[in-house]
């Protein structure tokens, strides 16, 4: 009985060779994922205004087996973001077989912060020679920071400080420039005249805040604007 003849040893290799290469090519590299990931990172913390920023990306899971995506992949930041710190990066197959994986990141910036060149007291409205800066990483404070002396200035203390300490948004507020039962000075606006009344303040309040304050003359109460040190602008 006549039998085929075997294919040659060499024909078997190259066949495992053919086919163990085009699933290496079906598969889609971790590498592509993580530079995805890392570019959208960094482009969304420029954006948001940090200066040279780092981005460390999460090794995607080594089981992972993506097809291989015919067109550059996409990749956006997936919900809620503070940056610099830590966030979730969708990368995603634009074309079949239109998969996405979501990839930890995490982004880094130093930059100088303000902190205090001083002991300063509760209440205190903050000056230029109060100020001095220090270099910190910024992912770690949760936007807990100030980056413009414009920022600080002139601002009251929620609290004392100690000297070195770190000034963040929710240690200053507006200082108050008006008390309530002071007396203030009113002015009274419109489009055609400017009156100068005296005036008792019915609440405290910081520049750009409304209280009502009394014209002592009319006894009428009425609402303004704090407009500095025991001023108070109303406009009709």
């Amino acid at each position: 009985m006549h039998r085929p003849d075997k294919p040659p040893p060499t024909r078997h290799l190259a066949l495992a060779l053919l086919i163990g290469t085009t699933c290496a090519q079906a598969v889609q590299a971790p590498s592509t994922l993580v530079d995805a990931a890392r570019g959208a990172a960094l482009v969304a913390a420029r954006e948001a205004g940090v200066n040279n920023p780092t981005a460390t990306v999460a090794t995607p899971d080594p089981r992972l087996r993506l097809a291989d995506c015919p067109r550059p992949l996409s990749a956006r930041m997936s919900g809620q973001v503070r940056l610099p710190g830590r966030a979730v990066v969708q990368v995603a197959c634009p074309a079949a077989p239109g998969w996405s994986v979501h990839l930890p990141v995490s982004v880094q910036a130093k930059a100088d912060v303000l902190v205090a060149a001083r002991p300063l007291p509760r209440g205190y409205r903050v000056q230029a020679g109060d100020l001095r800066r220090q270099t910190v990483e910024l992912g770690a404070l949760n936007g807990q920071y100030l980056l413009d002396d414009d920022a600080a200035l002139g601002q009251a203390l929620r609290r004392s400080v100690a000297s070195g300490e770190r000034l963040t948004p929710a240690l200053l507020q507006a200082p108050v420039l008006v008390r309530r039962g002071d007396p203030v000075m009113m002015q009274l606006k419109s489009a055609n005249f400017v009156i100068r009344a005296n005036g008792r303040a019915m609440a405290s309040g910081g520049a750009g805040e409304r209280i009502a304050v009394e014209n002592l003359s009319s006894r009428r109460i009425v609402q303004g604007t704090v407009t500095g040190d025991g001023r108070v602008t109303v406009d009709f």
